[in-house]
Formats: C-alpha cells, structure tokens, sequence
C-alpha cells in the first residue's frame, strides 16, 4: 500500500512505514514495531487488520502476537504541513518475554552519514561517516538533523531509546530502537501490562525557494507560474522606468537587482528608485545593488573600477531598502564573486549567477558543469562564512557576458557558447538540468534561485515548465 497526503508519502510493507517521504524526498527509512523473542528473532503479526482513513490521514493497524499473548494498535496521522504522528499501543494478555517489544527508527545513510546530528536539542555531535562499533547516541528523547536539504525533527516518548549504526550489519542505515542494550534481556510483560509509545516526526521546509528572472523587454507569459517570487533587474539605464514594475509583479512578491550608474551617487539613485516601488504599493523583500562598473570581469590583482564600490552600493541599499534583506555578491558569475569577495559584516545573504556555456556547448560539456557546482556553492559559502546564499539565475544560457562587449548572436539556434538563445530551453534536456541543479541546491542548503524568467529567452516552457511546476510545489 503506498499513502500520499499532502507532501508526504510512505509505503507500507509488512507492518512497517517505509520509504517516508517529504516533497520526493526520503526523510526517514522507516518507523516500525517489530517484536524480538527471546533469540532476536522477529514474532509474525497475526490477525492483522489495516485501514486508511484518507479524510483524517491516518493509518491504522491492529495485530496480535503469539496466539493474542500481545495484541498491539500501531496508529500514524499525516499532517499536510509536515508532521508525522505515530503511536504504538501494546497490551500483555499473557506474562510475555522479550527482548524487544516498542518502535524503531530507521534513517538514511546517503545525505546522512557525517552530517550534524543534534540530540535531545542541546547535545552536538553527528552521523559517524565511518562505520561505529557501538552507539553513537544513548538516552534519546529527540533527534534533530538535516537529510538531504530537509530539517527533519523526531521526538521520542513512552521508553528509553538509543541508536545504533546498522551498517556494522550490511543495512543501509541508522537505527533508533528501544530499549537500551544494557538493560537485562529477555525482560517481562507481565499480563495485563500496558506500553505506549509515541514518535513525533516534524520535517521543516530547508528547500530553495524558486525564484522567476525578469527584467524590462522580456514579455510576460501570463500567469503559469503566478506563484512564484519575482528576482528582478533594473540597469542603469532605466533610471526612471520603474513604473512598469507593479504590472510586473502582480501582486508577487519581489526580490530586486539594482545596477547603479557607474557616476550617480548610489544613495540619491537608490532612495529613488524605492519612491517609484513605494508609489506603487511594491516593498522587495531582498535588494542587491551593485555598480554598473561591475557587471565586467577583472582578474584578482585588477585594477578594480574607481567610483563607487559593491559595499557602497550595499550599504547604500540598506538606506534605501530599511526593511529588505541586503544582498552582497555579483550579477554574473561565481568568477567575478570568487575575484571580489565581499566585506564582512556589510551583507546579510551572497549572490550570483552561473551559465553552463562559457568554455563550451556541448551537450556533454554542460552535463558536466553539474560536477563542479557542489564545489562553487561550497567556494561561495567559504567567503564569508554564515551567510546564506541566494542565487541568481542559473540557467545553460548566458544572460549577459562579463567577458565581452555581449553574448553571442545565436540566430542559427546552434549550441553555442556564450550564447544567451540556447536550443535546449524549451527542451527535456533543459529540464532534467534545472532538475539536477535544484537538487545540488537542496543539499547545499541555498535559500533560493532562479531556473527560468518571466518572458524572455529563459521563459520555462514546454518540458522545463512542467519540471518547473513540480519543484515549485
């Protein structure tokens, strides 16, 4: 049986929730309540009955053990907004030996292993990445850690219970059980004895928010992805254009890229530019402003532009913007970032884009730039560390060319490089990539980006719409 309610989705397999799965993703193994004899051996269930109350969201499970000696009601109640509830009732009919009688847990290894682990919310110490000889963590009443770009969160109640590594065993994963392994064993419930136990799974939503590029020129397609944020660029040279920007966004929310004229003063050009936002009833909610100067490329011992400098021009969004988050980074690549790393202390997230052409525009070439973004969003973590990143957008095409006087002219539709009109975008290709760098996203912790734009030349249409729609959701 295979249960889908909200963002979640489980198999159920021999009694046991399996494959537990938020938005796609494997969160936890599984959540079962197998019952050991006396030689660890597993009893059968028997009398089983099950039944799935698709309205409420709850699955239930009732069973017995060796001939009704144990009866048991194993009972989870999914909630949309990201909670598992599970509760484990178990009644002794008969004086009843065993080793094990109460819930265990299993975690993923991949995305896991060697990762921060937090337990009973204050202890630190993380997944062994090499295999463990004993536990790795005793005396646990909650589990706190990240799987796979996912904040997953469990709490324990109705016994003691610990962890141990199941790979010592050839299993691929982790394992919470009760009760400890150093208490007596085989133990006794005694006939008439009563155990509950509960687990409380909370997953928190870690994943990228999906942004939309825009800028002026690109047509609007209308409101496929109506839902999504708008990232969107002014230049410099449409000082005084802003009031196109509330039909834009639509009553979206907005996140904004400003270039500031390499000789205007960035205060003046930026309190302006939030007069014409605010006269429209538009408040971004994240403002990078960055000198025009800056949208080139220079090589790391320059000579660097004169005039304003990117902290300037953040720190003069941070008066312009109070209420907005202030951006620091670059408009192009992670190459111009990586050159002119921010200051310290000036920004409160990183940004910048990436394009899969620059060298080459092979289909090959471009699979692999996916090699070497885990690296770039690591390198770009490194600069100025606890800052968030949120990216651009990261698209096979290139939207403006740092290195030249313009991106290439495409009209042929070749797979060229440094061309911003890339024969893929509408095509499975383009949307298995934006697929494959959503997910590198995702475990590297990014807060948001851009996989397509409103209008224009990386308009999500055919195959990468639909991928699109299903990330976004």
């Amino acid at each position: 049986m295979t249960i889908k309610r909200g963002g979640w989705q489980l198999d159920i397999l021999d009694g046991a929730l399996r494959t537990i799965r938020w938005q796609g993703v494997e969160v936890v193994r599984a959540i079962d309540c197998p019952i050991r004899d006396e030689n660890w051996g597993t009893y059968p269930q028997e009398s089983v009955e099950e039944s799935w109350d698709d309205v409420a969201g709850t699955y239930t499970r009732h069973f017995s053990i060796a001939g009704g000696a144990l009866t048991g009601t194993l009972q989870a109640t999914l909630d949309p907004s990201g909670t598992l509830q599970a509760t484990l009732a178990l009644q002794a009919h008969h004086d009843f030996p065993t080793n094990r009688a109460g819930f265990v847990v299993l975690h993923p290894i991949a995305g896991v292993a060697g990762t921060p682990l937090t337990i009973n919310k204050t202890e630190q110490t993380q997944f062994p990445a090499l295999i463990s000889p004993s536990q790795p963590a005793f005396n646990i009443t909650a589990l706190s850690h990240k799987c796979n770009g996912f904040q997953v969160e469990l709490e324990f109640s109705g016994e003691v219970f610990e962890m141990e590594d199941q790979r010592n065993w050839g299993d691929a994963s982790f394992k919470t059980y009760c009760r400890p392994l150093a208490l007596p064993i085989p133990y006794l419930l005694k006939a008439g004895k009563s155990v509950v136990q509960e687990i409380h799974l909370r997953v928190l939503q870690t994943r990228p928010e999906l942004l939309l590029a825009a800028e002026s020129g690109w047509s609007d397609p209308g409101d496929d992805l109506v839902r999504l944020p708008i990232l969107l660029r002014l230049y410099a040279h449409e000082t005084g254009a802003e009031a196109w920007v509330g039909t834009v966004t639509k009553g979206r929310a907005l996140d904004l890229e400003v270039v500031i004229p390499q000789n205007a003063d960035p205060i003046t050009h930026l309190i302006s530019v939030a007069a014409a936002l605010a006269a429209q009833g538009v408040a971004p909610r994240h403002v990078i402003a960055l000198p025009e100067a800056y949208l080139r490329s220079y090589q790391p011992s320059g000579p660097w532009p004169t005039g304003t400098t990117p902290a300037e021009a953040a720190r003069a969004a941070r008066n312009a913007f109070p209420r907005a988050r202030i951006g620091v980074g670059m408009l192009t690549n992670f190459t111009e970032v990586n050159r002119c790393p921010p200051e310290p202390g000036v920004g409160d997230y990183l940004t910048f884009s990436t394009t899969a052409i620059v060298h080459a525009a092979d289909d090959r070439s471009v699979w692999e730039t996916l090699e070497t973004l885990p690296q770039i969003l690591e390198s770009a973590k490194s600069l100025v560390p606890g800052l968030p990143l949120r990216l651009g957008l990261v698209s096979i095409g290139m939207r403006t060319n740092p290195y030249g006087a313009g991106v290439a002219p495409n009209p042929e539709g070749a797979r060229k490089p440094m061309a911003q009109d890339d024969p893929r975008q509408t095509t499975e290709f383009a949307a298995e990539y934006a697929k494959a760098v959503f997910a590198i996203a995702t475990k590297a912790g990014v807060e948001a980006l851009a996989l397509s734009s409103l209008g224009g030349p990386f308009d999500a249409r055919g195959a990468l719409l639909i991928e699109i729609r299903r990330l976004s959701t």
